[in-house]
């Protein structure tokens, strides 16, 4: 079977899809699966081992960019195309790929549900973890994985610049991904917890992110250095990561490495670690919806508990 899934973003969103999809891959082996992932996205999709092949989506490329797209993906001819997104701009290439089995989520927005046939919950304000709302699409196919945590290895993702201070027997690592999207989910004391960390002698400290900021003294700080298929083999490594409810932090948990995940306004039950009883994650809320309420010596200690170092 040939098999196309859309889902171009976000990038934590796009690793939820990917556990999801491993069901199929681990089923059968023959399976060709292409994906259509937005510009700059590409790198997770080719290092999860899962796809054949892939097709860059521009967002604001312009519609003679889009029916392009269109054009390709209604050439190859597909068996299945799963709608992972859940958006018209989704649903519409879906609809030019001329593919009869068309499926998609149920609770789609802008009307994409006009162009494939809904599966799983409609109600959006359901508490569903997200992985749980993607899983539903598997049914069509006749797959359901049952007790399965969904790990990814990303077997092709890329070695760190030897030159970037990391040596391969430090240990205790400790990944710190202090950035989200929405300034509302952005712990504010990462630096600190750097230092206190460091000061503790935990371990080696490694600060990553897509842009570079206000310093992390005697971290080894990687903002802006890596690629996705690089933070992927860094997360791999991982003693422990620390992460705002962000993409990094559904990484680390994809690879069962142990997490720590804090949350403000965002529910962990609906997008923390997966599955929700996993015991090598655990999760900082402030009851108030304000990230920054979350203690740093809450954190820190449980940094020191993850890590089994008890208080000297």
């Amino acid at each position: 079977m040939k098999l196309l899934i859309v889902k171009p973003s976000s990038l934590g969103d796009v690793i939820h899809a990917l556990r999801v999809i491993s069901v199929l891959r681990k089923n059968d082996r023959k399976l060709t699966i292409h994906w259509v992932i937005r510009s700059g996205l590409e790198g997770i999709v080719k290092a999860s081992g899962l796809v054949d092949r892939h097709f860059v989506f521009h967002r604001g490329g312009g519609l003679r960019k889009y029916l392009a797209l269109g054009k390709r993906l209604r050439a190859e001819n597909y068996d299945c195309v799963l709608d992972m997104q859940g958006l018209l701009r989704s649903a519409l290439l879906g609809f030019m790929t001329g593919c009869s089995r068309r499926y998609g989520r149920a609770d789609g927005r802008e009307g994409s549900t006009f162009f494939y046939q809904g599966i799983g919950p409609t109600d959006r304000k359901k508490a569903i973890h997200a992985i749980d709302r993607l899983l539903s699409l598997l049914e069509p196919l006749g797959k359901r994985p049952a007790g399965d945590r969904l790990s990814l290895s990303f077997p092709h993702s890329a070695s760190i610049p030897a030159n970037s201070a990391i040596k391969d027997d430090a240990s205790p690592k400790v990944i710190l991904f202090p950035e989200s999207r929405r300034k509302e989910k952005v712990w504010p004391f990462f630096d600190q917890l750097s230092s206190s960390i460091q000061q503790a002698r935990l371990g080696a400290v490694m600060v990553c992110g897509t842009s570079r900021g206000k310093g992390y003294d005697g971290a080894i700080d990687l903002r802006g250095k890596l690629g996705l298929e690089q933070v992927a083999h860094l997360v791999k490594s991982a003693d422990l990561v620390v992460s705002n409810d962000s993409a990094p932090l559904h990484l680390a948990s994809a690879l069962a490495r142990p997490v720590l995940g804090l949350f403000g306004p965002t529910d962990p039950l609906l997008y923390g670690p997966y599955p929700v009883s996993e015991g090598n994650s655990s999760i900082l809320r402030s009851p108030s919806g304000k990230i920054e309420e979350i203690d740093l010596d809450a954190a820190f200690s449980q940094v020191r508990k993850m890590l089994h170092v008890h208080p000297g």
